[in-house]
């Protein structure tokens, strides 16, 4: 636990040096995930929604694809500056680290990928880039898991202007929040979000499959 503390506060540092030096688009979903892995066959139908820079609001569906690995394709609607946009993306998430394990880890860490396209009137916006992932589950009485999370990204955002080159920049964003256990089949998450669409971001997971 003492680790995953480390590691946060360590996350949040270099958020706060970052603030004045991110000039990116960011991305429209936040993470609404933790670093645990949904398990092989499962489903999750999700809702997210960000108050940001820009505003935002999509659905997520993730699919367990092995007992360490799973995959999130995500559709939504951005709003700024009065101008409406869709949006869609994935991700994949690859769990290397369970405090289940024998081995006693000191936290769940996840490392992955992540893609996202935005279309506007005049532009389009696309974000290609990894991540690490961490959390640590906490049991409470009641038998549920509260389950703080941060996320690091690592992308190239490419932005393309009608009528003029695109530009592409290496960029970084962070995330931290806390995720919560409704029921046994719902999950509530609550987030802050640094990387070009600062904001926070709110999402329910609900198990389908």
């Amino acid at each position: 636990m003492k680790k995953f503390i480390c590691v946060a506060v360590l996350m949040l540092v270099l958020s706060a040096s970052s603030v004045m030096g991110i000039e990116a688009a960011g991305t429209a979903f936040g993470t609404t995930t933790t670093a645990k892995v949904i398990g092989v066959g499962n489903g999750n139908f999700g809702l997210v929604a960000g108050i940001a820079d820009a505003t935002s609001f999509g659905g997520t569906f993730t699919y367990g694809m092995s007992e360490y690995f799973d995959g999130r394709f995500k559709l939504g609607l951005v709003s700024d500056n009065d101008n409406t946009d869709i949006v869609f993306g994935a991700d994949l998430k690859y769990q290397i680290w369970s405090v289940a394990d024998a081995s006693s880890k000191p936290f769940d860490m996840a490392l992955g990928g992540l893609f996202e396209y935005m279309s506007g009137d005049h532009f389009s916006i696309l974000h290609v880039g990894g991540f690490v992932l961490g959390s640590y589950p906490v049991k409470l009485n009641s038998g549920n898991f509260l389950t703080p999370y941060g996320r690091f990204n690592l992308r190239l955002e490419n932005f393309s202007p009608d009528g003029h080159d695109s530009e592409s920049e290496l960029e970084f964003g962070i995330n931290g929040g806390i995720s919560f256990d409704l029921t046994k089949n719902m999950t509530a998450y609550g987030e802050f979000q640094i990387d070009g669409n600062d904001g926070v971001f709110f999402g329910l997971d609900f198990r389908v499959l």
